[in-house]
């Protein structure tokens, strides 16, 4: 299952999640401002390499903006492609 790992003071979090509901596509979202997720967060930030949102995971692989995609659009081409694959 993808997970994004968003926050709800980022607007671009905000826009992909629901373009993604939009499209019928399923995920979970993981809030990054709850502190019951204050671990599992800090361990993806780690496996990303650098504390940004959104982060797309579906495994294996690993989604980050600026590197992965830069924007909505590319992000939502690029989840859609990899589930395909």
């Amino acid at each position: 299952m993808m997970q994004i790992y968003t926050s709800k003071q980022c607007t671009y979090c905000v826009e992909l999640t629901e373009k993604l509901t939009k499209l019928e596509l399923k995920f979970v979202e993981i809030d990054v401002d709850d502190d019951k997720n204050k671990e599992p967060v800090g361990l993806m930030f780690e496996k990303a390499g650098e504390a940004v949102i959104p982060i797309i995971v579906i495994p294996p692989h690993i989604l980050v903006p600026k590197r992965s995609f830069v924007t909505i659009d590319n992000a939502i081409d690029l989840i859609q492609k990899t589930i395909i694959s």
